[in-house]
């Protein structure tokens, strides 16, 4: 784990980097929380599936990832939590996520991300992995609401009434 953590630690300075040469840290009312749980599977090119929740003013919104990934290697499980930013209306968290992304993996691990999609919100995470993997690549993740939480967003509903979510973790 020690070799894993100058990796991490760039990764998290590089978030730095790009979110500080943006606008400025967006308000609080624009900024929400994640946690999302994946599996990938990767030789050469990778791709990994899984499910989180968005927390966001008060409500929570269950989502659905899919990814893609080059140079990398392995099978891992994936537990990330993080914080989401310039999310001015919950249908922006909806789409492609683009990032450089660096984790190492062998039997337990850790990895970070920055990421931006095609509304200019930004997520930067960090994880705990699972398995026996490596990733040193340019990477994107599609985020997709569940049915219900999409009904929820655009109807102003609790979304908890639609679908009880809790927090995707451990298992």
């Amino acid at each position: 784990m020690e070799r894993g953590r100058p990796i991490i630690r760039a990764v998290i300075a590089l978030a730095v980097v790009v979110f500080a040469a943006g606008p400025t840290v967006a308000a609080e009312d624009t900024t929400g929380k994640i946690s999302i749980v994946s599996t990938s599977v990767a030789a050469g090119l990778g791709y990994a599936w899984g499910d989180g929740v968005l927390e966001f003013r008060g409500q929570r919104y269950p989502f659905k990832v899919t990814g893609f990934s080059i140079v990398d290697v392995g099978v891992a499980k994936v537990f990330a939590k993080g914080e989401v930013y310039n999310l001015k209306a919950v249908e922006d968290f909806e789409g492609m996520f683009m990032a450089a992304i660096a984790s190492g993996t062998l039997a337990g691990g850790a990895g970070a991300a920055a990421m931006q999609n095609q509304n200019d919100v930004k997520m930067v995470w960090t994880a705990t992995n699972q398995g026996l993997s490596f990733s040193l690549a340019q990477a994107g993740i599609n985020v997709k609401f569940t049915e219900e939480a999409r009904q929820a967003a655009r109807s102003h509903r609790n979304p908890s009434e639609v679908q009880p979510a809790a927090a995707p973790g451990p298992r």
